[in-house]
């Protein structure tokens, strides 16, 4: 189901809800079928467990409510593993003032080398220490 009519899904809703409810079953389970057979099972699972909230539920607001914290559950989990992955991925955090220092003997460097970027040195966060000077004094 690519094109989905919010106006046709409420109309069948208020014309006939066990319809509805067979028509919503057959969608979902079609999704679930033609999924890869690696995500199959996590959403059989999932739409287990939403089956099971509706059944408990005492009301469709109730309903709502249970299924929308599982689905900020899953959410959740899934921001974690997304920050566990780009922490494996991007290079150590800058500090929060974005600044880095290197080695002294790097800082010696001559003023006319350390004007030039080495990209080495900011791919391997090394940073560059410049001397700042403004109006020729030392800046504090």
């Amino acid at each position: 189901m690519t094109n989905f009519d919010f106006k046709e899904w409420a109309d069948l809703y208020q014309a006939d809800p066990e319809a509805f409810d067979a028509r919503r079953e057959a969608v979902l389970q079609n999704f679930v079928d033609n999924a890869n057979p690696e995500s199959r099972q996590s959403l059989e699972q999932t739409l287990f467990r939403i089956k099971m909230i509706r059944q408990r539920s005492k009301s469709p607001l109730q309903s709502a409510i249970e299924s929308s914290k599982l689905m900020w559950e899953s959410f959740g989990k899934l921001r974690v593993e997304v920050q566990h992955l780009q922490a494996q991925l991007d290079p150590q955090p800058l500090p929060s003032n974005g600044l880095r220092l290197i080695d002294s003997k790097d800082a010696s460097a001559s003023p006319e080398r350390s004007s030039q970027v080495n990209l080495d040195d900011v791919k391997s966060n090394k940073a560059r220490v410049y001397d700042f000077r403004a109006s020729n004094k030392p800046a504090h």
